[in-house]
């Protein structure tokens, strides 16, 4: 989840967080939120953001992402996996391009990068942003 909300744990203790991740290897999850998040995000940069938190954690690309959207006063949206894969592909290519620009000096080039690895299930709820602005901004990713 991504946004500054009180949470409560079992004990009922409250903490106040930007970012925050359950399940496995949710610290890491949860730091990469928390150096990369940035208050106003919209949705599709919340979304992306959400994402790229996960592929720190799953090496076998949206295969194992589930994305939850929830927005205030509107129903539970599941990101399709379609949308999944596109918004990993686009990743993918963003994090191939900046690698070629590293190694030729700034020109910059295309590529893709392909993903390997074990598998691992992972899943996020991303609260996001109304249209207008209203609303909040919070992407949460759980058993990552």
């Amino acid at each position: 989840m991504v946004g500054d909300h009180g949470l409560q744990d079992v004990q009922g203790l409250t903490s106040h967080r930007k970012a925050n991740a359950i399940g496995r290897s949710s610290k890491t999850v949860r730091e990469f939120l928390e150096r990369n998040h940035k208050d106003g995000m919209d949705r599709e940069e919340t979304i992306k953001l959400t994402i790229k938190s996960l592929l720190e954690v799953v090496q076998t690309g949206a295969k194992n992402i589930e994305i939850a959207i929830m927005a205030p006063g509107k129903r539970l949206e599941m990101l399709p996996v379609e949308d999944t894969e596109k918004y990993v592909e686009d990743i993918n290519k963003e994090k191939q391009e900046e690698a070629d620009k590293k190694k030729s000096g700034g020109r910059g080039a295309s590529g893709a990068a392909g993903t390997a690895g074990a598998a691992s299930s992972s899943e996020a709820a991303i609260p996001t942003r109304t249209a207008g602005g209203d609303g909040i901004t919070e992407p949460s990713a759980g058993n990552a």
